[in-house]
């Protein structure tokens, strides 16, 4: 082997140690050397009305209530693995009016360096206490059509508290990402108003949806615009949605009782003409009297669920709902005069 020949393959062999040298100076660079206790940590609700202590990873991915004060109580160790003397631990979170607690120091920042030094990495890491207000629920949200614009609505905000290990040349923020701690703390603000609405939402496409059959589109578009943001219009469109459905059902229930109390006229009258001609002897005339007062009885019952209903299409601001009303309130008024007559039949037929 010629000098030259072994010169380059000695290069080349360097080259190789050096770049696996440099890989597991870079892998050892990069491994974690905090890690979040889950078992430990616990987030308290200190709400009055709603007092709570719920574990870390139950909390993670929550629902809570704008206004609401929360506690985090964040347990945090060392993994074993070195420590670079220029390692900081970064707190940033979004909740409104923060209060950190690490060790003795406080900050009311939204984000906040600490666990600086060499010295400060040598002892055991405080436990990272944070309290603050859930901030109102509105985020970002997509309009069809209008991507390129930033619009923002009243949803399912995200709210985060995030811990992460970095560097950081001015002490206020990080220069460089090490590690982020994990499962970070994520969770989304609401209010009862937009649980309220979405529960009404449910409750009237629930009661359309049993009525049509089946899911519609306009349905789908409802629940995406309570997705997006627009729980107000999304619970008055449903109303809306629902309110032909159920008047498209209503003439039916009339229909069946109006068929009821034409059967009950209709018995009253065959019983009457049966025995004003003589029939039915030996038959307790008394009784039957009795049962045609009863059969006038229901049909005025009948009658006030006619009204109901008159009285609902009435105030109505549609022309075709009011037209109804009028012309059931002629029904009503004639369905009283037919209970009369019938009242009169029984006493008639009393008489015999």
């Amino acid at each position: 082997m010629s000098i030259r020949r072994l010169f380059y393959t000695s290069l080349v062999v360097l080259a190789l140690a050096l770049l696996v040298l440099s890989a597991g100076i870079g892998i050892a660079a990069v491994q974690d050397v905090l890690r979040l206790d889950e078992d430990e940590s616990y987030v308290n609700n200190l709400e009055p009305t709603r007092a709570n202590k719920t574990s870390y990873t139950k909390f993670l991915d929550s629902k809570q209530f704008e206004g609401d004060r929360l506690e985090f109580h964040i347990y945090v160790s060392k993994t074993g693995n070195p420590i670079l003397d220029d390692y900081v631990l970064e707190l940033r979170t979004n909740l409104e009016n923060p209060v950190w607690k690490f060790g003795d120091d406080f900050s009311h920042s939204a984000n906040w360096i600490v666990w600086k030094g060499k010295e400060e990495h040598e002892r055991m890491v405080p436990k990272v206490i944070l309290s603050g207000d859930v901030p109102k629920p509105i985020r970002k949200v997509k309009e069809p059509e209008f991507e390129a614009y930033d619009i923002y609505g009243i949803g399912e905000g995200e709210v985060y508290v995030e811990l992460t290990v970095g560097t950081s040349k001015d002490g206020a923020t990080l220069e460089t990402i090490i590690q982020p701690l994990g499962p970070s703390t994520k969770f989304l603000s609401t209010s009862e108003g937009i649980q309220d609405a979405k529960s009404e939402i449910e409750k009237n496409l629930k009661e359309a949806r049993g009525m049509i059959g089946k899911e519609t589109d306009l349905e789908k578009d409802i629940w995406k615009l309570y997705e997006e943001g627009h729980p107000g219009w999304a619970s008055m469109l449903s109303e809306h949605y629902k309110e032909p459905v159920v008047a498209e059902r209503q003439p039916l229930g009339l229909y069946v009782i109006l068929f009821l109390i034409l059967g009950l006229i209709l018995g009253s009258g065959l019983v009457y003409v049966y025995v004003s001609r003589g029939g039915g002897k030996g038959v307790d005339v008394s009784q039957i009297s009795a049962e045609l007062n009863d059969t006038s009885g229901r049909i005025e019952e009948k009658s006030s669920s006619i009204n109901a209903i008159s009285t609902r299409f009435a105030r109505s601001e549609d022309d075709e709902k009011r037209g109804v009303a009028r012309d059931l309130i002629r029904i009503r008024a004639s369905l009283n005069e037919i209970s009369s007559e019938i009242r009169t039949i029984a006493d008639r037929i009393k008489e015999r």
